[in-house]
């Protein structure tokens, strides 16, 4: 099998626009908890996440005021009455984190005027009740509508004055140049590199790691919790309903009309590996692997995903490919198109897109 690759930042530009965003690691450098996570140094090296902090400090708020409760009532509990407790969990500011490029950030107060260069960190925010504290985004931000009101910012060639001139108290990138994170940190404006264009989250849980951990940095505990709450009902309903599946159908998912597909170890392959799909892209050495006409024909997918839709591509200029009739996604009139920023953003939204292609493979169990 022939696998092609392109390198340049134009063609990046081109084709993976809407993949760029956070990207959890899971190896865990010392002192520090693994990157791309909440973390709170403490003596000697361990490591107390927030959420086991703000648990304990739940239990002890509610055992303190029972206590009172007691001691006012003589010891007699008052009939109806309930120990209070906290509406959500509080961030202890400051706070520190190591982003994904190894970088200690350390965040001093709730940030109220975030600069998002990131679509899928831009969802995020919004989702989790912090869309308030957003004053910019980049450019490809369209999620939701709210987000375009924003000022703009370009993250693909950034502009430091541009952006120090919104006036940010936190900055998050996807994606640094060079020195961009420096440059901004020197400026006194705190910066958090959480992703990059070809390091994108490889699963869904990756995916509520990077929710909660911009809850965390945002103050939005509770709200990011009961997001990820949310998401992974619908994530278990589907697994649920593929329980007794063995191997799913050959699938070939188009980025653009150059035959650009996502292998199993991009996020958008994440998705096809929960729904059991044999993706024809397995075994290539990228994320987003650019495959020959022969290649796929000779895959014969059974089911053909256009994220290119938008670009002028449906099943009608597929089955119009010469020597692509044959397919088996061609023949059986099994070609769908997805709305690519719901599929290939690593966001709230990635579970719309799961259940979507989880009807495309398999419609006689997802009507």
């Amino acid at each position: 099998m022939r696998w092609k690759s392109t390198r340049t930042l134009a063609s990046l530009k081109a084709r993976v626009f809407c993949f760029f965003c956070p990207k959890v690691y899971s190896k865990s450098p010392s002192p520090i908890s693994r990157r791309g996570t909440f973390c709170v140094p403490q003596k000697g090296g361990d490591v107390i996440s927030l959420i086991q902090r703000g648990l304990l400090l739940l239990a002890l708020v509610g055992v303190l005021a029972a206590a009172v409760a007691c001691e006012d009532g003589g010891g007699e509990p008052t009939p109806g009455a309930s120990p209070t407790v906290l509406a959500a969990v509080q961030v202890p500011y400051p706070l520190s984190i190591v982003d994904t490029v190894g970088r200690e950030v350390t965040i001093e107060a709730q940030p109220q005027r975030i600069a998002s260069l990131s679509p899928a960190a831009t969802e995020i925010l919004f989702a989790i009740g912090a869309g308030d504290q957003v004053i910019a985004v980049d450019m490809y931000s369209n999620y939701p509508e709210e987000a375009t009101t924003r000022e703009q910012l370009d993250a693909f060639e950034p502009n430091l004055e541009a952006i120090a001139a919104v006036g940010p108290d936190l900055v998050l990138l996807f994606y640094d140049p060079g020195e961009l994170a420096s440059s901004l940190e020197r400026l006194g404006i705190t910066t958090a590199v959480l992703g990059s264009v070809e390091e994108t989250p490889e699963s869904v849980e990756a995916v509520f790691d990077q929710i909660r951990l911009l809850g965390q940095m945002t103050d939005h505990v509770q709200e990011a919790e009961d997001l990820v709450a949310e998401m992974q009902d619908r994530v278990d309903a589907i697994e649920e309903s593929l329980a007794d599946v063995e191997q799913g159908p050959r699938i070939f998912h188009e980025v653009d009309a150059t035959l650009y597909t996502a292998a199993p170890d991009s996020f958008v392959g994440g998705l096809y590996k929960i729904l059991k799909a044999q993706n024809i892209a397995a075994g290539a050495d990228q994320p987003f692997p650019q495959l020959s006409q022969e290649v796929i024909i000779e895959s014969d997918p059974e089911v053909i995903i256009l994220a290119d839709g938008a670009y002028g591509e449906s099943p009608d200029t597929v089955k119009g490919r010469p020597g692509w009739g044959n397919i088996s996604a061609v023949r059986n009139d099994r070609i769908f198109v997805i709305d690519p920023d719901t599929v290939s953003r690593p966001g709230p939204r990635c579970v719309e897109a799961l259940e979507a292609l989880a009807g495309f493979l398999y419609p006689e169990r997802f009507e």
